[in-house]
């Protein structure tokens, strides 16, 4: 770190700032949690529990919580992916669309009228229609 400094906030709080010397921001407050801001315009904050938060310059947000469940919302889309420990991945979208990507390859599409469609791993698939018709391959 090129240089580090400490700070008095208001006489209560304590916290400690640096900055390296690729002109990566980082500060440290009383509660252990953590800001970094990068060149770039990237900020990532990083929390006592385990849980971290990366901010993109193009509005998206990377949460990851204590348990390794990654959460990344989309801004431009509104859509939310959602890769939990186990490997599955859930994609939210405006819509009401929700689909679930498996680690075997396998998928689950539920469609906002209704619809659900499954496809298998092996790449057959299933629609079930919200009146209980069901269509496969």
């Amino acid at each position: 770190r090129a240089s580090s400094v400490g700070e008095e906030d208001g006489g209560s709080s304590v916290r400690t700032a640096s900055v390296s010397q690729d002109g990566k921001r980082e500060q440290v407050f009383p509660d252990g949690s953590r800001e970094v801001l990068f060149p770039n315009g990237l900020r990532k904050l990083i929390f006592p529990d385990g849980r971290a938060t990366v901010l993109f310059q193009n509005g998206d947000r990377k949460e990851t919580l204590a348990d390794g469940t990654v959460v990344y919302h989309y801004a431009a889309t509104g859509a939310t992916q959602t890769t939990h420990t186990n490997g599955m991945e859930v994609f939210s979208f405006p819509s009401g669309q929700v689909e679930r990507h498996m680690p075997d390859g396998s998928r689950d599409i539920v469609f906002p009228n209704g619809t659900k469609k499954n496809i298998t791993s092996d790449g057959r698939e299933t629609i079930t229609f919200p009146d209980g018709t069901v269509r496969g391959s």
